[in-house]
């Protein structure tokens, strides 16, 4: 058993023990943070046919209910989950960290009538409200109680033989319930033993474990009066008449006379632990000095610290009669009272501690938990408030706040209280569960969902859709919260009973296609994004993942056509924009794109071989394609308007050239005959050699944008005219800045042109016809970039950036020698440029040239060792030239 996990949730870890009834464990619930301990209760009926087996599972969901109901009480584990596997029942409960009761009496033998008077009270105190809810235990005993690390208090444990019993069932004979004769030998009664347990069996289970304790003897091993059949013991014990006519009374062979319940033997009991009233104590004064009086508090204390609670208080009392006014000793009087299970009291004193001292927020808080022991709701509620009144951040007060609540029935306050907890403190494991718990109960599913409860949500989901299983709501619910538990068929189940139900339910056909592609049903999921698409035309995230999807499966031109739609749609929506650009690159040729700029830290992965295009990260050029589209279709160009890649391709040129022009003549302006960079013959050279590469002109001065300040040096006379002149050089910044803007935005023609007309002004500004060159290249024009690299080089001969650009033009025209001394060049003249080695080593690559590529590669990681893209190129590389040294080794 150890290791298996049960419930799909809970792993064993250790055996704790095991009887009759079955087996208990300790194990780990594997759905929660930090994997928290429980206890698990395996039951294993006897049965040996289906009817049989059909009774056991009734029993076993009507005692779970009744444990989950008592679980409420803090001094009774709380029920987590109850299910069945392979025909044994599993209860799942609340850990609770302690030492078994019957370990402290073999240790210690006998105990003090004070303390066994505080044991008692205690645990009738549980049974008070065990009683109240309908409930017989049936098996109290040493074993069955824990005394709790935290604060000394008695756990009852172990309600595997609880059965719900109704008083009404005694009213006569013949209505008499016959249950199994279910405890332990020496703490049952006689009418347990013939299998009628009522409360008043509980009371003397209650009565023989303290008279064990009093006199160390078990209660097999005492004798009984042969004429009465009543135990003796009085003559092995120490103990006051009172007390011992309360035991007597609890263990009484006859249970008529017996106390009832453990109501009225708490009220009996409570009689031997009075304490003086607030009202005798403001009464009575008592001259004792200054010293004296801090010596019962200091008495007090020390009582207090031996857990002798009753003398602490007469110690407080003696102080508060020298001093009313000593609100400390209240304060302490008042916890002492609440350890002896004396809420009234306990609440008469913080009651008088917060009347001395209205901003203390500790005693507010004992009061308040006070007057929730006494079930005045209401009051404690008000108590609490001026808790978090006076410290809003007090999470523990939010917590009992909303546990007040609760009891009042104002369940969305509840939340709201355990919400608050749980914001100051989100590790708050207590306020979490509770707030769990009550949306569970109110089937709060979104709200569960929303907490990441997927199981709770999914539970209640099931017990909704039983109350009506054609309500759509919670199907698709259930749905969503398997998917967050990734149970993808049974989420996909839910979403097909949705549509099943509601035909027309967008959502879950949505939902439904996206699980059905993840997993690789992607027909199905097509035919469901179409189902979206049919309900919702206008729907464009459902356009868009239909783009999507039929774009993994390499289906370009209907993909293109989603995504179109999607845009059309919402013209803003990036991601359909960027999924129609790749797509539109996907049908162009598959090169290398152009190498980023020094600055840009992020290289494209995409290939010279079979590696698929990169995406282009921006905004599409909106209008111009709208209108290109608009023209074609109105020329009755097909569907999009696209008859061919090739026509596009010049269609969209002369709309390039046309609108220039355009706007152009808008400003009144015309545009620059570009100086064109004659190529000469084309170059036929070694890779790395850069002789036969025609050096570019000497270079002219830089322009004022290149220049720093104050720097000196020779200035074109046409330049100074322009500098002398105030509204000229503003005007050529305004060209510039504006097509600097409207390239950041992509709107390339549009730049193009403010770049012609700053060109015009001064023509003279290496950075003017870099920017150029870049927008030039987006558009697709790769010779004419050329010349506009070129002359920014004429400009600027020793920019490694305009090198590196100029290399990449090269690549898109496939002339790989002048790309790579382009490259060359460039690491020339910066050598610390890990982008220029990495695209060094991919041309290397390209040319079967993988030892060189892998040293281009090594020196790009030396000078950025986390550069992927130069990491997974060497890894390929690597793995090519590996392939041609086994080639090698074959031969």
């Amino acid at each position: 058993m150890l290791g298996r996990i049960l419930g799909g949730r809970y792993q064993v870890t250790h055996h704790l023990g095991g009887g009759g009834f079955g087996q208990t464990y300790l194990a780990e619930d594997l759905h929660l943070p930090g994997k928290p301990q429980c206890v698990v209760k395996q039951l294993k009926p006897r049965v040996t046919n289906l009817e049989a087996l059909q009774t056991a599972r009734r029993l076993f969901d009507t005692e779970a209910e009744v444990l989950y109901a008592l679980g409420s009480h803090d001094q009774i584990p709380r029920l987590f989950a109850h299910f069945e596997e392979n025909r044994d029942f599993f209860l799942v409960q609340e850990f609770v960290e302690g030492e078994v009761f019957s370990q402290e009496i073999k240790n210690r033998k006998q105990f003090p009538e004070t303390e066994v008077i505080d044991l008692v009270q205690d645990i009738l105190t549980v049974l008070e409200f065990v009683h109240q809810q309908q409930v017989v235990h049936r098996d109290i005993k040493p074993s069955n109680l824990i005394r709790r690390r935290g604060d000394r208090r008695m756990i009852l444990i172990d309600f595997g033989a609880v059965k719900q019993i109704g008083i009404e069932a005694y009213e006569s004979p013949d209505q008499a319930s016959v249950t199994i004769a279910v405890g332990s030998s020496g703490y049952m009664p006689n009418e347990q033993l013939a299998g009628k347990p009522r409360f008043s069996s509980d009371v003397y289970a209650v009565g023989m474990m303290a008279i064990q304790c009093l006199i160390g003897v078990n209660p097999k091993q005492l004798k009984e009066d042969p004429k009465t059949s009543e135990i003796i013991w009085r003559d092995q014990a120490k103990v006051s008449p009172e007390f011992a006519a309360i035991l007597d009374k609890m263990v009484r062979y006859d249970f008529r006379q017996r106390y009832p319940s453990a109501k009225e033997a708490l009220d009996d009991l409570r009689s031997l632990t009075t304490t003086t009233s607030v009202s005798a104590l403001l009464s009575e004064r008592t001259l004792v000095s200054c010293d004296g009086h801090l010596a019962w508090l200091e008495r007090g204390d020390d009582l207090f610290q031996l857990q002798r609670y009753k003398e602490a208080v007469s110690a407080y009392d003696r102080v508060i009669q020298a001093k009313p006014e000593e609100y400390l000793a209240w304060f302490k009087r008042g916890i002492a009272l609440e350890n002896l299970q004396r809420y009234e009291d306990a609440a008469e004193s913080y009651e008088q501690v917060v009347r001395l001292h209205p901003e203390d927020y500790l005693a507010w808080y004992k009061w308040g938990g006070a007057l929730e022991c006494l079930h005045r709701y209401q009051e404690a509620l008000q108590s609490y408030e001026r808790v978090v009144e006076l410290r809003p951040d007090n999470y523990w007060a939010w917590h009992d706040r909303g546990k007040v609540l609760e009891a009042l029935r104002q369940y969305d306050e509840a939340i709201a209280s355990y919400d608050r907890a749980v914001q100051l403190k989100p590790d708050f494991q207590l306020a979490v569960e509770n707030r769990k718990r009550v949306l569970s109960q109110l089937s709060r599913v979104d709200a569960l969902y929303h907490l990441q409860h997927y199981d709770e949500a999914v539970a209640s989901c099931d017990r909704a859709i039983q109350e009506n299983p054609n309500d759509p709501i919670p199907w698709l619910m259930r749905g969503m919260a398997l998917e967050k538990l990734e149970c993808h068929e049974e989420a996909i189940a839910a979403y097909d009973r949705v549509v099943e139900i509601q035909p027309d339910d967008h959502v879950a056909w949505f939902k439904r296609a996206n699980l059905l592609e993840k997993l690789n049903r992607h027909e199905e999921a097509i035919a469901s994004y179409d189902r979206v698409v049919q309900i919702q035309p206008e729907n464009y995230w459902a356009w868009h993942d239909r783009g999507r999807l039929l774009e993994h499966l390499q289906r370009y031109e209907e993909a293109i056509a989603s995504y179109d739609r999607a845009v059309q749609i919402k013209p803003d929506f990036q991601a359909a924009i960027e999924g129609r650009r790749r797509m539109l690159n996907q049908m162009q040729s598959k090169v290398m794109p152009l190498p980023v700029e020094e600055e840009d830290e992020t290289i494209v992965s995409v290939g010279i071989s079979e590696q698929p295009t990169s995406e282009f990260e921006g905004q599409e050029l909106e209008v111009l394609i709208a209108d290109y589209k608009c023209r074609l279709v109105g020329q009755g160009n097909g569907a999009n308007g696209l008859e061919s890649q090739e026509e596009t391709t010049i269609s969209y040129q002369q709309e390039v050239e046309e609108t220039a022009i355009r706007v152009l003549r808008e400003e009144e302006a015309t545009t620059v005959s570009l100086p064109q960079a004659d190529l000469g013959e084309p170059i036929s050279v070694e890779i790395g050699d850069c002789s036969n590469l025609p050096p570019p002109p000497q270079p002219c001065p830089t322009a004022l944008s290149q220049r720093k300040d104050g720097e000196e040096g020779p200035i074109r006379e046409e330049w100074q005219a322009i500098k002398s002149t105030e509204p000229a050089l503003e005007n050529y910044h305004q060209r510039l800045q504006k097509g600097l803007a409207l390239e950041k935005e992509q709107r390339y023609l549009e730049a193009l042109a403010a770049y012609d007309q700053a060109s015009h002004i001064y023509a003279d500004d290496a950075h003017l016809w870099q920017r150029r060159g870049h927008v030039l290249y987006a558009l697709g024009r790769y010779e004419t970039a050329i010349a506009s690299y070129r002359r920014a080089l004429e400009l600027e001969p020793e920019n490694a950036d305009v090198w590196c650009r100029l290399g990449g033009t090269f690549v898109r025209l496939k002339q790989l020698p002048d790309a790579v001394t382009c490259f060359n060049r460039a690491v020339e003249l910066k050598p610390t440029s890990h982008t220029s080695w990495y695209w060094q080593g991919r041309l290397q690559y390209e040319l079967k040239r993988y030892a060189a590529a892998i040293q281009s590669f090594d020196r790009a990681l030396e000078l950025k060792p986390d550069f992927q893209p130069a990491i997974q190129e060497r890894l390929r590389t690597q793995r090519q030239l590996n392939a041609l040294e086994v080639q090698d080794v074959g031969v």
